[in-house]
């Protein structure tokens, strides 16, 4: 370090001044002042940066690791598996509970007794029904036997004389004739009026609405068969030579990219011993500007800016800070290449080789697939569609002529010609049901009709008919039947369990009356989930399948797992909040979760692995950009402002897909504080001096 102090010319010697002082005395004073102001500057530039603040920051280191995003439901046990438990209308006769055989708390097997009532009352309904089926099964015995032989033989052929007598005297036409020749006649006018329908139709079988639906249509199929010839058109030539010099050049273009990207990753994977010698020289020559640049800076800060060759001690300070940070670049792209290439680097690096790939081989297929022209089956199809396009044209064109044609002679002829059989249908129909109403007298008619019914009535005493038979044994059954359901009364007196589980409620006592409501609830303890509700801006992010950690209340210190097994559609306000239910399973409980228990519910609605994190609060976002303040490894050194792209975030980190590496220190806002500095070296304008370079 060189030092240069200016003084004036020496002074001249002199003989004693007035007041008792030499010329030397003089000189001597003035050398004493006069490095006393020195010394006491130089004091002063030491305390000045003793005490310069220094800047703390609040850091956190980017990481890989996962970022998981949830939804937090409340919400309370619910068994899956439950019974509303009663006993059956039809078994409440006398309505009295004598036995109740379980309470609240008890575990009860399938099949068990739960609660019984007073059975005298069904007991007697039972006897009843017994009774009554007896009965009919003696009268069906009855029934059966009949009279005798010869008593059945003597009725059945007094009843086949009454039969033969009403038969000859009701020679003429039945009721069932003159009712058929009734119908016929309804029937003819039916028809003719349908054929007078017919015959107007025919005469103006078309409206202007049908006019104008028929060109329509026809408009519609010529405008079809124009679109479908043009896209054959298109089908056949889909390319012209601008779109196949284009591809050319696409493939080129790419081919080109993806040799510079490979050469890229060749170099970063492995540096050539020129790059090294490079890096080295770099390091050499900024050593080199650094050191001169600091005797520059000493020059200075010893108050020789001239001879420092400067025009201002700020400008030499600048000076001298960018030669130490080109030095500290260099030296770092030195052990970068003497330590091989950042994962990041080459993560990049072989990224680009990647894209380039897929950009070569889209661009080839596209060049490939120009050349080869268009495909057989996209012209088969083009042509059918023209063909159809054709024949609904045809069609359109037809139903159009006979439109415009108007009404067909033809038809008209045959809807006349089958107005005038109508008629004579009818008139036929109706001279048939006159002859047959004239017949028999209607007193001639009763007399041969009641001696066939007295006749039958004698035979029907005399002989068992299939029908009383069939009667006395339908009684039979619906004795059966009564007595069969008396004895499921009297069964059903008796209420059972349906399934295992626990008793969760019993709401009667013995001696109570009951009705058909239910006494009972049963649940099944092993099978049971949690229904809960999740607010309206959470919900559309979850879905059934998603995982779930669920913690109660009641059981510190213990979680379970589950996963969401429903989400409800429709959500219900409550004082303008709205909240959606959800259910989900609760895996393996291994315990029994009474129901009610409430709990809280954190849904995993997404799971990102093995990505860069940063803390959310020390992202920066300004629009549509992203930025972070990352702190050098460098001593004291400032923040630098990076922008960064980022991907998924929860309420607490963010993923960040580009613009960062693991291990940078990002700055988290907050209040800066400061300390004082304590140096005891050389002192240095702005605090930028760190000491001298190892020469």
């Amino acid at each position: 370090m060189r030092s240069h102090f200016p003084f004036g010319h020496p002074l001249d010697r002199a003989t004693p001044a007035a007041h008792g002082f030499s010329v030397r005395n003089l000189g001597i004073l003035l050398v004493a002042l006069l490095a006393s102001v020195v010394a006491g500057y130089t004091g002063y530039q030491r305390y000045a940066a003793a005490t310069e603040p220094v800047v703390t920051y609040q850091t956190a280191q980017a990481r890989i690791g996962s970022l998981v995003s949830t939804v937090t439901a409340t919400g309370n046990v619910v068994s899956t598996k439950q019974s509303k438990l009663g006993f059956s209308a039809s078994s409440t006769a006398s309505g009295k509970i004598t036995e109740i055989d379980v309470k609240v708390g008890d575990s009860v097997k399938t099949g068990q007794h739960l609660a019984k009532l007073d059975t005298s009352a069904l007991q007697a309904q039972l006897d009843q029904a017994q009774s009554n089926l007896k009965t009919a099964q003696i009268k069906l015995q009855q029934t059966q036997a009949g009279a005798t032989p010869e008593d059945r033989a003597a009725a059945q052929a007094a009843y086949d004389s009454a039969v033969a007598n009403y038969q000859q005297v009701a020679a003429g036409a039945t009721a069932a004739t003159l009712q058929a020749d009734q119908s016929a006649v309804d029937e003819a006018r039916a028809n003719l009026a349908s054929a007078q329908a017919k015959l107007q139709a025919a005469q103006t079988p078309y409206t202007d609405a049908d006019i104008a639906a028929a060109k329509t249509a026809l408009e519609q199929a010529q405008a079809g068969v124009v679109s479908a010839q043009a896209k054959l058109d298109a089908t056949k030539n889909p390319y012209t030579q601008a779109d196949l010099a284009a591809a050319q050049a696409a493939v080129e273009s790419t081919s080109a990219s993806l040799k510079t990207a490979q050469a890229n990753l060749t170099q970063l994977k492995t540096p050539t011993q020129a790059d090294i010698a490079s890096a080295q020289a770099a390091v050499d020559q900024a050593k080199s500007s650094l050191m001169s640049a600091e005797d520059r800076y000493q020059m200075v800060q010893n108050g020789n800016l001239q001879e420092a060759g400067g025009t201002s001690n700020s400008a030499v300070e600048q000076d001298y800070n960018t030669a130490r940070a080109n030095y500290d670049a260099a030296v770092q792209k030195l052990n970068q290449l003497m330590a091989g290439p950042l994962p990041g680097d080459l993560q990049s690096a072989e990224s680009a080789v990647t894209t380039a790939q897929a950009n070569y081989d889209s661009a080839a297929a596209k060049l490939n697939l120009i050349k080869q022209g268009p495909l057989a089956t996209d012209v088969t199809q083009a042509q059918s569609a023209l063909d159809q396009a054709k024949a609904n044209l045809a069609a359109a064109q037809a139903k159009y002529d006979l439109v415009m044609a108007g009404p067909v002679a033809t038809d008209i002829t045959q809807a006349q010609n089958a107005v005038d059989s109508g008629n004579a249908a009818l008139s036929s129909a109706l001279a048939k049901l006159n002859q047959d109403k004239q017949g028999p007298t209607a007193a001639d008619l009763a007399a041969a009709k009641n001696a066939v019914a007295q006749a039958a009535a004698t035979l029907a005493s005399k002989t068992p008919q299939d029908s009383d038979i069939a009667l006395a044994q339908e009684a039979v059954n619906q004795a059966q039947a009564a007595y069969d359901q008396a004895k499921v009364n009297l069964a059903n007196a008796v209420l059972t369990a349906p399934f295992d589980g626990m008793i969760a409620a019993v709401d009667a006592n013995v001696g109570e009356q009951v009705g058909s409501s239910s006494i009972f609830t049963l649940v099944d303890t092993s099978q049971v989930r949690i229904d809960g509700t999740v607010g309206e801006t959470d919900v559309v992010n979850v879905q059934v399948g998603q995982p779930a950690t669920i913690i109660f209340d009641a059981l510190p210190g213990s979680s379970f797992t589950g996963k969401v097994i429903a989400v409800s559609p429709s959500g219900t306000s409550t004082q303008g909040v709205v909240s959606y239910p959800v259910s989900v399973s609760i895996d393996n409980p291994n315990r029994t979760l009474p129901a009610g228990l409430s709990a809280t519910v954190n849904i995993v609605t997404q799971q990102k692995d093995n990505v860069l994190l940063i803390p959310l609060r020390a992202l920066h976002t300004q629009g549509q950009n992203h930025t972070v303040e990352v702190l050098p490894a460098a001593q004291n050194a400032k923040p630098e402002t990076r922008q960064v792209q980022i991907g998924a975030q929860n309420d607490q980190q963010a993923e960040i897909v580009s613009g960062l590496s693991a291990g940078d220190r990002v700055v988290i806002p907050s209040t800066s504080t400061t300390q004082p500095r304590v140096n005891l070296g050389a002192g240095g304008l702005g605090g930028g001096f760190r000491g001298p370079v190892g020469r």
